[in-house]
């Protein structure tokens, strides 16, 4: 004899809210809502990657617990069934959150979402360039690097010359990000477009909507400057052979 029970699945979480991109040293609410149709809740329980942080447990007292992991600050008081509120977020807070809803016996049906937050930080700093300082001939590759300040993750970084955007991917050079202290990172884009007069060469170093940028100039010497040097540097020369053929004769 066969007995067939039919059990309807009502819970869903209808969405979770958790920001793509937050800032190292600010708060964040994450929330989750969740549609019960009828059931009970058992249970809400927040995890970052597969690690749980943080339940709330209607039938307890009190309800909410928070447990210990690195990178996570629960701050209780302003937590509830719906959504947890983390303090001083670092760079170990990123991650995939998860938010997993549970109903009450007898189904104890439950319900999941999950997304990821990433946490950065970006400095004051302008970005550093290299290799501007020396003067160029036209048409000469300029040798210029830039570096962005220590940040994470590590910036994106743009050319401009004369305010347009730089896209010929032969004149960059992409260097790998390297590590700094305290887990960030630090970008390096070069820059080998031809040398011409009147330029002005921008790097610009991005992370979301944030950006620090810095402009400098490039030296061209002109032909005209490089044959004068050159006749400055052949009447020195024979200024020099005149003086020793008279030194020779007066001894």
């Amino acid at each position: 004899m066969f007995v067939f029970f039919s059990v309807s699945i009502s819970l869903r979480v209808v969405g979770i809210s958790v920001p793509s991109l937050k800032q190292r040293g600010e708060s964040v609410t994450l929330t989750c809502d969740y549609d019960l149709e009828g059931g009970k809740l058992y249970s809400v329980k927040w995890y970052r990657d597969n690690e749980e942080f943080y339940r709330y447990m209607p039938r307890l007292r009190p309800p909410q617990h928070a447990h210990k992991l690195d990178g996570v600050k629960v701050d209780l008081e302003k937590s509830s069934a719906r959504r947890v509120h983390l303090r001083e977020l670092t760079l170990k807070s990123r991650g995939i959150y998860r938010c997993e809803v549970s109903e009450e016996a007898p189904s104890f049906h439950s319900a999941q979402a999950e997304t990821f937050m990433e946490i950065y930080y970006f400095p004051r700093e302008n970005p550093r360039i290299v290799g501007h300082e020396r003067p160029y001939f036209p048409h000469e590759p300029l040798d210029v690097n830039c570096s962005s300040a220590k940040a994470f993750p590590p910036p994106e970084l743009q050319w401009h010359i004369n305010g347009q955007k730089v896209t010929e991917t032969s004149w960059l050079t992409n260097f790998e990000a390297k590590t700094a202290s305290q887990g960030l990172m630090v970008s390096t884009l070069g820059l080998r477009a031809p040398a011409k007069p009147l330029m002005k060469i921008r790097c610009i170093a991005t992370i979301g909507n944030h950006r620090r940028e810095k402009t400098v100039s490039i030296v061209t010497n002109s032909a005209d400057r490089r044959k004068a040097s050159n006749f400055n540097l052949t009447l020195v020369i024979i200024i020099c052979i005149f003086k020793v053929i008279n030194l020779e004769m007066i001894s």
